[in-house]
């Protein structure tokens, strides 16, 4: 498996960090992981056709993870000489449909290109063509996921935006790699919702993943140095994720 990362940060402006969006290629599948501001055309800056998307996973509903659907779904529908020829999926967690509902009653057939699926994840696990998926419930908002993705016998978890979690531990022990938010530099920034260095540290000391991306960093973060913070404290490779940055599974 292939990751591009396309957005490392948040919803604060930054210039060397955009909001949330992660590529993950199998050998039959395109995976887009959250949709922020500025995917669409991250996508084609590193050579991803956006026309072979297969599916959209989101992690929930806020606008630094869902920013860049309206635009994809327009680029798609008015793609000028290119065509889309195979089903996009989207899938979302609680309140999915009606997000998309209200969104098309806003642009209307504007972001209804063909061989468009939207549904809402019910739990559990799904099999696609060549990688399954499992969504666990995080605590961030009503709609938040973390998803783990399994193919060719490896596995990656995207915890997307979520406190200490039991739920997120268990989902990635063990796994290749972890792609984990770390918005708050140190534990006098925390809030309900986001993680700190030290439950990121918590988080792999108890789940042991071979493979740490930290990610969704606030300005902060990379001012206090908090990816050698945490790089210090586990028994893993920790990488510091970077708008454009691949990595192979």
């Amino acid at each position: 498996m292939k990751l591009t990362i396309l957005g490392s940060g948040t919803c604060i402006p930054n210039p060397k960090r955009g909001s949330s969006g992660y590529v993950l290629e199998t050998p039959s599948s395109k995976i887009l992981l959250d949709c922020g501001s500025g995917t669409t055309w991250k996508l084609e800056k590193m050579g991803i056709n956006y026309l072979e998307i297969d599916h959209i996973f989101f992690s929930h509903l806020h606008p630094d993870h869902t920013g860049d659907l309206v635009p994809f779904l327009f680029a798609t529908k008015y793609s000028h000489n290119r065509e889309r020829e195979k089903p996009l999926f989207i899938w979302g967690g609680k309140g999915f449909n009606k997000f998309f509902n209200t969104l098309k009653k806003a642009y209307g057939s504007w972001i209804a290109p063909e061989h468009l699926n939207v549904d809402e994840i019910k739990g559990g696990s799904d099999t696609f063509d060549d990688f399954k998926i499992l969504a666990v419930k995080t605590p961030h908002i009503e709609s938040s996921l973390a998803y783990k993705i399994e193919s060719e016998g490896k596995s990656i978890v995207y915890s997307g935006d979520t406190d200490y979690s039991e739920s997120l531990i268990e989902l990635s022990t063990n796994v290749d790699l972890l792609i984990i938010e770390c918005a708050l530099a140190n534990e006098s920034y925390k809030m309900r919702g986001h993680l700190t260095p030290n439950e990121v540290i918590k988080t792999i000391n108890a789940a042991k993943p071979k493979k740490v991306v930290v990610t969704h960093l606030y300005t902060e973060c990379d001012g206090e140095n908090v990816v050698e913070t945490i790089r210090s404290n586990v028994d893993a490779q920790v990488v510091e994720a970077q708008d454009l940055l691949e990595l192979i599974i």
